[in-house]
């Protein structure tokens, strides 16, 4: 079972690492990292991570926002949480669009 503060640290962890690799990167701004706990078809939990920008998206560096797992496993296998996250990032219009009656409005 993932403990219930387990989500917030990872999101500070994601939160960290989004900082360092895009924290000067003009014309981009991270509203806000969501993670999410959930089960899967076997029943089996994991999180997902939920990364709200604005902006322009050809700023995301598409082979950093696909190692984000390999970043943050590490972190994950600490807290003992043994299965991948899976990913997302999500315009803030998006966001507000289509997950935030589920999941709560963006920063």
């Amino acid at each position: 079972m993932i403990e219930a503060t387990v989500p917030d640290k990872v999101a500070k962890k994601v939160e960290e690492l989004l900082e360092e690799r895009f924290g000067d990167e003009d014309g981009l701004a991270f509203e806000q990292v969501r993670v999410i706990q959930k089960v899967d078809h076997d029943g089996d939990e994991y999180l997902h991570i939920y990364v709200v920008f604005d902006g322009d998206q050809k700023l995301l560096d598409p082979d950093w926002t696909l190692s984000l797992y390999e970043l943050v496993t590490p972190y994950l296998l600490e807290l003992g949480v043994l299965n991948p996250p899976s990913k997302s990032f999500v315009e803030k219009s998006d966001w507000e669009e289509v997950y935030a009656d589920r999941y709560g409005k963006s920063a």
